[in-house]
């Protein structure tokens, strides 16, 4: 298959899934830019709905988009983005590996599936998982944490599966097509393929482990320093937009689609769903982050890595707004 063939039929499967076709795009998209506005990344997934706050609140933030976690975490490295919005596991990856950043507050809860092929399994037992090709978006992901906990609670092991690393954008064209059995990644994509009769829920990430954090809001702490109030502003914005996504589903979701890419209805029935994906209690506790971290040891994404709660996370801008 050439390029051609593919985009055509990834544009035909984003059709069906219930997707603007522009979500597929691969460059950076980079949304009008204020001069000398805080550049803040982020994917086009519901991990990342309080992005909205530059259309609800007029934020003062230059949104740019990305459609892989490589080209967001090499764009946040080079100090190309001032911040974003990232997998815990990856921003705790650069923060051990030098990058100074911080993380902020979670920028969501729950909020992933593992979805697996029509017709593939007949029942849902974890053991029927064994030998399947299962896509992840990062091995630095909190989706290859939840896959090996799924998996051990089935006396299985990652060893079991056949892993293969994929951007979310192209999860569902990759199912439609059979090269993947199935995959565990972040909202719509879940629920996009499920409405596209491609796959069935095996199993949502709130039933793995409850409450889990996944992405964080991260900035330099450079940027923090020097433009404090800005970010505290940026904070209040954020906070302002969840409170608005839990209590107006159908407007957030209108405002979304500037900003990933879907139609408001697959955004408005996904947040309908009691406790699918949760924009409330966003301030990181030290449980949420030792917990990743312990993960990433036992399942060896960095076995060394040392980096504390308190290297990590600053929660003065929260707290300012929190009773």
């Amino acid at each position: 298959m050439d390029r051609r063939d593919y985009l055509h039929l990834s544009y035909k499967a984003a059709l069906l899934a219930g997707f603007s076709p522009y979500v597929w795009g691969v460059e950076p998209q980079i949304f009008k830019d204020s001069k000398g506005a805080i550049k803040i990344g982020y994917l086009p997934i519901t991990d990342h709905l309080l992005i909205i706050a530059k259309a609800y609140r007029n934020a003062a933030f230059t949104p740019v988009k990305f459609a892989s976690w490589a080209d967001l975490s090499e764009a946040l490295r080079s100090k190309s983005i001032d911040g974003a919005f990232i997998l815990t596991p990856l921003a705790l990856r650069l923060r051990a590996s030098g990058l100074d950043i911080k993380a902020l507050l979670a920028a969501h809860r729950n909020g992933s599936a593992l979805v697996v092929k029509k017709g593939i399994l007949h029942n849902k037992e974890i053991a029927n998982l064994k030998g399947l090709k299962i896509a992840i978006p990062s091995r630095f992901s909190t989706h290859y944490l939840l896959l090996c906990n799924l998996l051990a609670l089935g006396n299985l092991s990652i060893n079991d599966v056949k892993l293969v690393d994929m951007a979310p954008p192209e999860m569902l064209f990759a199912l439609q097509s059979s090269n993947i059995d199935a995959f565990i990644v972040a909202e719509p994509f879940c629920i996009a393929a499920q409405n596209a009769s491609l796959g069935d829920v095996f199993i949502l990430s709130k039933d793995i482990i409850n409450n889990h954090i996944c992405c964080v809001l991260s900035f330099h702490n450079q940027v923090l320093k020097d433009r404090t109030q800005e970010v505290f502003a940026l904070v209040r914005d954020f906070l302002s937009s969840a409170a608005f996504i839990n209590s107006d589903t159908k407007g957030a979701a209108k405002l979304s689609s500037a900003f990933l890419g879907q139609k408001p209805a697959l955004i408005e029935n996904l947040l309908a769903i009691n406790e699918r994906v949760v924009y409330k209690h966003l301030k990181l506790e030290s449980a949420d982050i030792k917990h990743t971290l312990a993960d990433m040891k036992t399942y060896k994404v960095d076995e060394k890595i040392t980096i504390s709660y308190e290297d990590f996370v600053d929660n003065s801008f929260i707290d300012e707004f929190l009773p």
